[in-house]
Formats: structure tokens, sequence, C-alpha cells
């Protein structure tokens, strides 16, 4: 009977386990979500894993070889409690391969500010003002409202360049 099970990766290695294991015809499934990481003094949105350094692997416990799967590139192991291979519930698996897009990427909520949302400045000749979310301006840019001389001012700035106050 197939069942899913867990691997555990070697560091930052789980992209090359699922494309060795996938060469070996292991039906494997690592879960992907997009973040926005500042790279180069840009916002990026970058695909990483969901859970770093882990991946499903689909095994059938009796007709299945699993010794290969140990000296693969990328392989730290399988996850072990003891000396047991615990199987990972089907339902879980299922319930992320449910919602997975065509990149294999589970769709998390952005990290949008909301309108009144309070920020401070980090950088430039406004840093430590707090200000309020009022729109935003592009994909790397943000409109504060901030109270400059007791008057409202509506002011762009880089998106990396902000925090939650």
């Amino acid at each position: 009977m197939k069942r899913w099970y867990a691997v555990y990766c070697k560091p930052r290695e789980d992209e090359r386990a699922e494309l060795h294991l996938d060469r070996q015809h292991f039906e494997v499934f690592r879960p992907k979500h997009r973040v926005r990481r500042k790279r180069q003094g840009r916002m990026t949105t970058l695909v990483e894993s969901l859970f770093p350094r882990y991946l499903f692997i689909h095994l059938d416990d009796v007709a299945e070889n699993w010794a290969p799967i140990r000296s693969t590139r990328g392989v730290a192991g399988l996850v072990r409690w003891g000396d047991r291979i615990p199987p990972v519930p089907d339902v879980v698996v299922d319930g992320l391969q449910n919602h997975v897009d065509e990149l294999g990427c589970i769709p998390t909520p952005p990290a949008d500010y909301r309108v009144g949302d309070r920020l401070r400045i980090l950088e430039g000749p406004f840093a430590g003002l707090e200000g309020m979310f009022y729109s935003r301006k592009g994909e790397d840019r943000v409109m504060l409202l901030l109270e400059i001389m007791k008057q409202p001012q509506k002011m762009t700035f880089a998106e990396m360049s902000l925090a939650r106050a």
C-alpha cells in the first residue's frame, strides 16, 4: 500500500533532493510558497520551500526498494521516530496538493498593508518618523500620510525602508 513519508534534506538542498528523487522515478511533492525578500536593494518575489529541508515521497512499504533514497544527492534521510518511519497522513499531503498552483506554490496571504496601518520609516531623511499607510505605488513603493507641520502630507517611500510600527 502506498503512503506518504517525509524526507529530511541536507541544508538548502531540498530542491536538489526533489530533482534527483524524481529522476529515480519516485513520486515526490515539495510544497512551495512565494515570499518577498530584499535582493540587491530591491524587493523581489521568490519561490521557496514551504517546509525548508523537507519534502514528501509516496512509497509502497512492501513492493518498493527504499535503499536508493538514503544515497540520493541532497537527502539526509527519512524522518524517523526511533526505529520507526511514520507515514504522513494522506489528508495532510492531499490538502496541500489541492491548494497548489501551476508552479506548485501554496498561495500565501499578501504581506500588504491596510489603509491606516502605522508604519515606521527606517532610512533616509525621515528615518524614525511614523506615518499611516495610504496606498501602494507600483511593486516596490508605498505612499504614506505623514503629519508635517500639523498638515497631512502624502509621501512615497521604498517599501524596503519601512516596517510596521
